[in-house]
């Protein structure tokens, strides 16, 4: 914080604030990060099989998810079923060419996959069943924890545009009043105007946020006919704030 302008009649001290641009490069990527995984993640895998008349298996996959459905052909024949636990892998096929993956995604395993991987093995036992429809869905659960970190992102990128990127302060003696005009990333130009002889005094208060365990000070003007009014952006140099709030009290007081 700093003072630009200084007479006997008019004092201007401004404020500016780049902090916010931490916020939002750690917001967006979380942000981006977060939308990808519940795209990539948060779908429905149906299988669908049928037996012919001479007993061979052929299956289709239908993965459904936020961007669309996809199909293909389960490649072989489809011989058995097993739950892989690790890695988030899920229900593992078993083909005469090849493991086969369910699910082309991670996601939490859990006892449904167990109950749909000894489906598809009751199936292949069971020669009088034809058909078998067996749906995974995993879009509550991968939305859960893709959600999480989206949620994560736009809070901080809304908290990080809620922060004046610039305040300033002029106090006008000629025309008795004293403008803080702040500017948001979000909520746009925001003007208070005092009277200046209604000003008591210029302060130092401690803020409720801290900042790497410090806390972070702001400067109020204490008005005796109005709330008090910040003309400050949170910050840890308390030496720097009182400087100004001598300065503010000077000119206020003369």
């Amino acid at each position: 914080m700093k003072i630009v302008d200084k007479t006997n009649i008019f004092l201007e001290v401004l404020d500016q604030n780049h902090k916010y641009l931490w916020g939002l490069l750690l917001a967006i990527p979380l942000t981006v990060i977060g939308l990808g995984l519940m795209a990539g993640t948060a779908k429905v895998t149906t299988l669908e099989c049928q037996r012919s008349t001479v007993g061979s298996i052929g299956c289709q996959r239908t993965i459904t998810g936020i961007l669309g459905e996809e199909e293909d052909g389960l490649p072989g024949e489809l011989r058995s079923a097993k739950v892989t636990k690790t890695s988030g892998i899920g229900i593992v096929l078993d083909t005469n060419k090849g493991d086969v993956e369910i699910a082309p995604y991670r996601t939490f395993v859990n006892s449904e996959h167990d109950r749909n991987a000894a489906r598809v093995n009751a199936f292949l036992k069971d020669k009088q069943q034809n058909t078998l429809r067996v749906e995974q869905d995993d879009r509550l659960i991968n939305s859960l924890w893709s959600g999480s970190m989206l949620i994560g992102g736009l809070t901080i990128g809304l908290l990080a545009m809620a922060i004046p990127v610039r305040v300033s302060c002029k106090l006008d003696r000629l025309r008795d009043r004293a403008i803080v005009d702040k500017q948001y990333l979000l909520l746009g130009n925001r003007q208070t105007v005092l009277t200046l002889s209604a000003i008591e005094r210029a302060q130092v208060r401690e803020s409720l946020f801290v900042r790497n365990h410090q806390p972070v000070y702001k400067i109020d003007l204490v008005s005796a006919n109005a709330k008090n009014v910040s003309l400050s952006i949170p910050s840890k140099n308390l030496a720097e704030y009182e400087q100004i709030v001598e300065e503010i009290d000077r000119f206020i007081k003369t």
